[in-house]
Order: structure tokens, then sequence, then C-alpha cells
């Protein structure tokens, strides 16, 4: 159970034993809304002197609620004492009680006890404050620039340069002699495309659910092939997010209802011909708050891992199973692939493409000659041969050319789960709404005008040069003389380049998972009362 207002209850008597003195009290005005409960900034820039603070910051029973090691840092380099004056500490206080704007849970900062506390001048009270304060403003500052989870989770491809625990409580302690301490905080909210985009997403989306969201759609409407039942339901609910410009109340299911029907369906990765199937329905069926609970997610997501993406890459997003290069910032070639099967995931990672292999030989894994090609020997004792493989030093070989399952070409990086970009001949997959079907590689859908692009800058490796080294037959690997950053994300809910907001299953259960490890960080305990 999240602690809210009993945690007061339980932690103002602690801090009246550490108080030397007592102030009269003055009541405070709860309301229901966190960003009503953020007090106005008050005109008072005079800081409360604290005498009890060191014996509250020495107190174990604050350790469950707030991060004493950093806390007691900060009070350390103020004198013990403490440091917030009514402005700037309510300054501070409405940047918490904004962070659902960044789907961040206020809970997290302590919201509500530094609301109700923000009007009482009881010495208690004030030193209360003023601890939840320091840790709510050091948690933000951590949490919004690089996620929520706890350090030892952090991101191993982040840059080195990011800030340490000791350098933010010394940037905030700095921001507050400056008298700016909520600018502060303001300024480390990522700034990134894709950050700005999908947090623009998110806040569309929390509109939507203020005006009441969208109803639920009846499963019958699937079997009406379109045109038989009233569609005024389904009207209304494309309207909703914005896949029909407008709604007219009309019943049938006519040419601009198709439209926005393909629409709804593009953006959630749906085969988009507008017809209305079960599977359309149980995606139309997901409701505004799980909705905001993906973007939220994703946000999350974003936070710990792309902050410091080059403006060159290749971004693969391997729950909408697409490639994009970026050049300078600009996406300059777009295509579909196919990611690993469920039981295949294929993994998220930061690497470098810094060679290119031309009619490339397949090395079969063990696995899939155990689970895979054995059975097939078994029932056909020429299928090796028929599949152009052969035993070659202990390993299972499949030769270049057209059969092969890397296609005639593979894009190789260093990465410690032995996957890499590749052609294939199995080009049908790449028509299918949901491509998640190899063994762990990424197939691509356009590779010949990858390579080109990656080898444009090389006077000896035109369009004509490639083809001729292709057509070859041989097995030719070309190193980038400067490697090409690429990365493998998980975003089940992004930003198009036309600003529409796309979501797509959750194929690998990553979103359960990091939900799951987030609800641990999301209960604050209340502290465990004396005897």
């Amino acid at each position: 159970m999240r602690a809210r207002h009993h945690w007061l209850a339980l932690l103002l008597p602690l801090v009246a034993l550490a108080a030397c003195m007592g102030a009269p009290a003055a009541l405070s005005q709860p309301t229901s809304d966190l960003q009503e409960r953020a007090p106005a900034p008050l005109p008072s820039t005079e800081v409360p002197s604290c005498p009890g603070l060191g014996r509250l910051l020495n107190s174990a029973r604050l350790l469950q609620t707030v991060d004493l090691i950093n806390v007691r840092r900060f009070y350390d380099l103020h004198g013990q004492d403490c440091a917030w004056s009514p402005r700037n500490g309510s300054a501070v206080a409405s940047v918490l009680a904004a962070a659902p704007d960044q789907g961040l849970d206020p809970v997290l900062f302590h919201a509500v006890p530094i609301a109700d506390l923000g009007f009482d001048m009881r010495l208690d009270a004030v030193m209360l404050r003023d601890v939840l304060i320091t840790d709510a403003a050091l948690k933000y500052a951590r949490y919004v620039s690089e996620g929520v989870g706890p350090v030892a989770e952090a991101n191993p491809d982040a840059p080195a340069d990011r800030m340490t625990e000791a350098d933010r409580v010394a940037a905030l302690a700095r921001a507050l002699r400056e008298g700016t301490p909520a600018a502060w905080l303001g300024g480390l909210t990522p700034r990134y495309p894709a950050y700005v985009q999908l947090q623009s997403g998110l806040a569309r989306y929390r509109q939507i659910a203020a005006s009441g969201g969208w109803q639920m759609l009846p499963e019958a409407l699937a079997r009406s092939r379109g045109r038989a039942l009233d569609h005024t339901a389904l009207r209304t609910r494309l309207h909703a997010e914005g896949d029909l410009a407008a709604d007219n109340g009309s019943a049938l299911f006519d040419d601009a209802l198709r439209a926005g029907l393909a629409r709804f369906q593009w953006r959630n990765g749906l085969r988009a011909d507008g017809t209305l199937t079960a599977g359309t329905i149980e995606r139309l069926n997901i409701s505004v708050g799980q909705r905001l609970a993906t973007l939220a997610l994703n946000l999350e997501r974003l936070r710990r891992t792309l902050a410091d993406l080059p403006s060159t890459r290749i971004e693969v997003n391997l729950p909408a199973a697409t490639a994009v290069l970026f050049r300078d910032g600009r996406r300059v070639l777009r295509m579909n692939a196919v990611i690993g099967a469920p039981r295949h995931e294929t993994p998220e990672l930061s690497s470098a493409i810094d060679s290119i292999v031309f009619n490339p030989p397949w090395t079969i894994p063990r696995s899939i000659i155990v689970n895979e090609i054995e059975p097939h020997v078994k029932r056909d004792r020429k299928y090796l041969k028929k599949n152009h493989m052969s035993w070659q030093g202990g390993q299972l070989v499949q030769s270049p050319g057209p059969w092969n399952a890397l296609g005639r070409i593979k894009f190789d990086f260093p990465n410690p789960y032995s996957v890499y970009l590749h052609d294939t001949p199995a080009r049908a997959l790449f028509t299918d709404p949901e491509r998640a079907a190899s063994h762990g590689c990424v197939r691509l859908e356009r590779p010949l005008e990858l390579a080109e692009a990656l080898l444009a800058g090389d006077p000896d490796w035109n369009p004509k040069a490639i083809k001729a080294a292709i057509d070859s037959g041989r097995t030719l690997r070309v190193s980038l003389p400067d490697p090409t950053p690429v990365v493998l994300t998980y975003q089940t809910a992004f930003v198009e380049a036309d600003g529409s907001v796309h979501f797509r299953p959750d194929v690998y259960g990553r979103d359960t998972k990091l939900t799951l490890a987030l609800s641990n960080r999301l209960d604050v305990p209340a502290p465990v009362p004396g005897p």
C-alpha cells in the first residue's frame, strides 16, 4: 500500500522529538489534485533555522523513506541546517507536482506530504518538509535524466560523463545558492527529439483521458463485414484519437470511416486495409489508461538508453520490426525488418557496423543443427546437399548463394550475442504486419540500399562495384573506414516523422518486466513507528 497521509502521522512525532523548539501550527489545506496541492510560491525568501535537523538526519526511521546518504551529503554542504526558503521550496514543489508530464509518478517525489506540509509552520513540520524537498529534488534530478531504475541497473552504454550522485548533490546545492533550483531541475528534462515527441504524445493522451477517453466496442462489429451494423460507436472511437478528422454521427461504414480505420491500423502495426477484424477490435479496445502506461514506460526506456544517440546511426526498433538509417539526425532510409521470434529474442544493444560481407557463408549455430536440421536429415539423407550445406572443420556451413539464409549481404558489428543484420531469400515475411520470426538476428528488407548508403563515401564502392561484387558469387568482406553506429532498441510507443503516435505489442514481454521493476520503486513505505 502506498503511504500518503498516514505517512505524516508517523513521521511528525519523530521530528518533534528532534526539534529543540516548537512554533504555532497552521492547518494544511489538502486537495485531491496533486498539482493543486503544490502551494503557490510564497513571498518569503528567508530560510528558517532548524537546530534539530542533525538529529533528524541520524534517524534510522527515515531510511525507508528518503535516501539518507545523499540527503546527508547535501546538508553537510549546507551546515546541517534547513536549506529551503518558502519561495524556493514552493517552486521546486511545483516542478515535482508536474512529474506526470514526464510519465513519472509524483509518489516518487513525496508530492502529497510536501504539499500537505506546505503551510504548517511548526518547526517539526518545517524540518520534515525541508528534508523531503531535498530528497525529492535529488531523486527527480536522477530519474528525469537517467531513469528510475537503481544505479546498478544503469545503461552500460551510457556515456562516462553522466552525473554521479555526488555531482547531483553539489549541483543542487549550487543552484539553491544561486536561487535557481526549480530552473535547474527543469533544465534536466531530456531534449533529444524522440523524447520530446513522445512527451508531447503523452500530453495529448492525458488530454484524451481528461475528456473521458473512449468506450469499448462490441466484438460483433468484426463480424459485420463493415456495413451491416450501426458504426456510430466506431466512428466516435476513431475520432477520439484523431484517426478520423470529424465525427458526423453517421452509422454508415463509408469511405471516410474506412480511411480512418486504416490509419488506426497503420499506427498500431496492423495490416492497414480498412477491414474491421477481430484483431483490430482488440487494439481499439485497449483503454486510454493502458496507452498512458505504455507511453510512460517508453519515456522511461528513453531516459535510460537513448539520451546520447549519435546523429548518424542505424536504429532498429524491435517491437516495430523496422530499421532506419539516420544521417545528421535526418531519416534517409527506412525499411521493414524481421526480428527474433519470442523464443529467440533479439537483444537490445549499441555497437557500430565495421564491415559488410558480400556473399556471406552461414556457419550454422549448434542449437539450429540440433533442433531443426538433424530432424530434417533423419527424414531426408540428402537434405544437407539439397540446401548447400557441408561440414567444414567440425562446423556445418551453408555455402554462399541465393539459397543462403543470410542472403547476399551481411552487416557485422561487435557484440556479445553473435547477432548481425543481413539480407534474406525469404522476402514474403516483409509484407506481414507481425515480423518476429528469425533466430535472433535482424533480416533487412532493403539491404542493398543500406550497403550503398554506408559505402557512399568510398569511390571504390559505387553501386556498380557493389553489384559486380555480389554477382561474382565470391565472399568478400569490406571494412568501413568510419564504422556506423547501430542501436537495437525496444520501443512499444514512438512517434513517426509526421507526428503520429504509434503503438506496438509487447512482443517479448519487456514492458511487463519493466513495469514490475518500476513497481518496486513506486512503493514509498511509511517509516516503522517507534515503540
